[in-house]
């Protein structure tokens, strides 16, 4: 699952940095185009800065919670991932996710050591994390989970159990560890169908390929299907498998509808048949629900507002609400 080769071929052929950014693709993209003589477009150079500023910021932002908080500190999806690309500035992410024993007390021990609410509309729970919250100096929110984010049909084995396997990070900070690579990959997979479906972003397959270079298929097979997403992982490992043949001037930014409708579909590669009717209606009914705290009058504001704007790019639509 090497995908490099697959990812510089695309970046060259691709003419359109907005499907590039919706793809994930911006700073992989602006490194590459920077050396072989074409543009770069002016976004994609402050997005440069930030990532190296994300880069850096890690390693004392985990030093400091770790100093506050006691038990297992698991780092969960970006920070993880990009200490595995070959630079881990090419992998943008927005915040740090952190997988612990107890999130509510974890919450109110960082709280108490001078950790703040993170601001704006992405600032409420999840079904699976905490608010996020912020270092008044770091850049980075930090979302504390009490569970792993997988589709709600899925069954991704407890959070002890996950925990009592973990292994250093390859973030390198002392105290601080992460999933078994092949728990990882089967993970990111499951994140990357829990918000798109099968409409892959090519950056989530570039991460599963990533995390799951060295790791007998067989296994990683086995994985999935304890977690209740082995089809799910079946048209994963096809994606992957499949970057070779993608084309760069293919590349396209998913409307607002087009992404539900993709999360909406991907309850179709429930476990089994009997299983796709109660995993649709969790899938859409996530949709609509409001969030943990949130109230139905709020939710349902969001919901109208987000109405006129369901045939433009999605990507666009929440940079535009930040």
């Amino acid at each position: 699952m090497n995908p490099w080769p697959a990812v510089e071929r695309i970046v060259d052929e691709a003419t359109d940095p907005s499907g590039l950014r919706d793809h994930g693709l911006q700073l992989i993209a602006a490194r590459r185009w920077r050396a072989t003589g074409r543009d770069v477009p002016a976004a994609w150079v402050e997005a440069e800065r930030s990532a190296a500023i994300t880069a850096l910021a890690i390693p004392p932002l985990l030093v400091r919670i770790r100093g506050v908080l006691e038990g297992p500190i698991l780092v969960l999806k970006g920070a993880e991932v990009a200490a595995r690309y070959p630079d881990p500035a090419l992998r943008p992410y927005g915040d740090l996710d952190l997988l612990v024993p107890d999130a509510g007390e974890a919450d109110r021990a960082l709280r108490e050591a001078g950790f703040r609410p993170a601001e704006g509309e992405a600032a409420v729970a999840r079904p699976q994390h905490r608010p996020p919250l912020r270092w008044p100096r770091s850049p980075l929110p930090i979302e504390l989970h009490h569970a792993v984010p997988t589709p709600s049909w899925a069954t991704s084995p407890p959070v002890a159990t996950l925990i009592a396997a973990a292994v250093p990070s390859a973030v390198t900070v002392d105290g601080i560890e992460t999933l078994p690579p092949a728990d990882h990959a089967v993970l990111l997979a499951a994140h990357a169908w829990l918000h798109y479906g099968p409409r892959f972003r090519t950056r989530d397959l570039i991460d599963v390929a990533v995390m799951a270079e060295g790791i007998d298929p067989a296994a990683l097979a086995d994985r999935a299907a304890a977690w209740g997403l082995g089809r799910v992982w079946t048209a994963t490992v096809a994606a992957v498998d499949q970057l070779g043949s993608q084309r760069g001037a293919d590349l396209r930014e998913p409307s607002l509808a087009g992404e539900h409708l993709g999360r909406w579909v991907g309850a179709l590669w429930a476990p089994s048949r009997g299983a796709v009717p109660r995993a649709l209606a969790q899938t859409v009914g996530r949709d609509l629900r409001p969030w943990p705290g949130e109230a139905w009058p709020t939710r349902l504001s969001r919901l109208g507002r987000a109405v006129p704007h369901t045939l433009r790019s999605a990507a666009t639509y929440r940079s535009e609400k930040r």
